[in-house]
């Protein structure tokens, strides 16, 4: 509420917003939390890991959070709840920072670029080769492109996106 400005309560989308922010944050803390040191990237748990912060920024974005490094402040309300009960999170806490805000920086960067390109597509549904350029010029995964389109009313050609990530060396040519 401090961050956005709105009311948890103040209209379903606001709440649906809030809510995937905070639990996409706090898993996302989990996991870079762990002893095993689990960091976003683009392969196995770190990709899973990237997509829940990705998805928690596209959203603090629509709450206009604008405040750099707003996701380590959230960060910090998790590991200061459960530091008693998960005191690797209070080992660990400098790590999960860091690489919480390296990752906000680094889709920060590319996500206003992102959203207006989509912005361009959004005259029809979107086709499986638009889905994967903003996927690998963007770094919006499939779950963002569909939910964007989902919020105008259009669809995604997941089928067609699939088709061009097998292959992908020569999806752009």
């Amino acid at each position: 509420e401090e961050l956005s400005g709105y009311k948890y309560n103040e209209g379903a989308d606001i709440t649906r917003a809030m809510r995937i922010v905070a639990d996409h944050i706090k898993a996302a803390t989990f996991i870079i939390g762990d002893p095993r040191g689990i960091t976003p990237s683009n392969t196995d748990q770190g990709y899973v890991v990237r997509r829940l912060i990705r998805r928690a920024l596209r959203y603090g974005r629509q709450l206009n959070i604008t405040t750099a490094a707003w996701i380590s402040e959230i960060a910090e309300i998790v590991i200061n709840e459960y530091q008693d009960i998960y005191p690797e999170l209070k080992d660990n806490k400098i790590f999960i920072i860091e690489n919480l805000n390296k990752e906000e920086e680094k889709f920060s960067r590319t996500l206003e670029k992102g959203l207006q390109e989509f912005n361009k597509l959004s005259s029809g549904n979107i086709d499986g080769i638009s889905a994967f350029n903003l996927y690998q010029s963007y770094g919006f995964p499939l779950e963002i492109t569909e939910e964007l389109a989902a919020e105008k009313g259009l669809e995604v050609d997941k089928d067609g996106f699939a088709d061009v990530v097998v292959g992908a060396p020569n999806a752009t040519s």
